[in-house]
């Protein structure tokens, strides 16, 4: 099976109140084995949360493997690069490149290097691992981890 990525620590579906939350992502890491989580900087610190800061970041968790950092802000994309972190940014970009050299595809981009490109999946297009296992790319994020 390929790599499925849990956006936001989300497994079962959005779950707007419990997203990057620190739980909630460790339990989607230990369930998934990779984390798509959202980071931002306030008061020089680096936060978990996707339009307000939520919990500190501690690094020791960022840091495992299959952590990707959606930096939110363009500092915190100089401090997660500093940490060394799996990092990327964007907006509406086709593509992006994360710190690792992974190619990361916006909703309903399918970029077909298998070896490198993670497609996001936000509409449930990929909830069966059949569906998994036939996409052409490295891995999946997604708020529906394939069954």
């Amino acid at each position: 099976m390929k790599q499925f990525i849990a956006h936001r620590g989300n497994t079962t579906g959005p779950e707007p109140s419990f997203e990057n939350r620190i739980e909630y992502l460790l339990h989607a890491y230990d369930v998934c084995g990779g984390i798509e989580c959202d980071i931002q900087m306030h008061n020089d610190r680096l936060y978990f949360g996707h339009d307000d800061p939520q919990e500190i970041v501690s690094p020791d968790i960022i840091m495992q493997d299959n952590w990707f950092c959606h930096a939110k802000d363009l500092d915190s994309l100089s401090a997660l690069l500093e940490l060394g972190a799996h990092t990327f940014w964007h907006q509406q970009d086709t593509v992006t490149i994360t710190s690792k050299g992974f190619i990361w595809c916006y909703p309903h981009v399918h970029h077909p290097d298998i070896e490198r490109s993670v497609w996001t999946d936000f509409d449930d297009e990929f909830t069966t691992i059949d569906s998994l296992n036939q996409i052409q790319a490295v891995a999946l994020c997604g708020d529906r981890r394939p069954t």
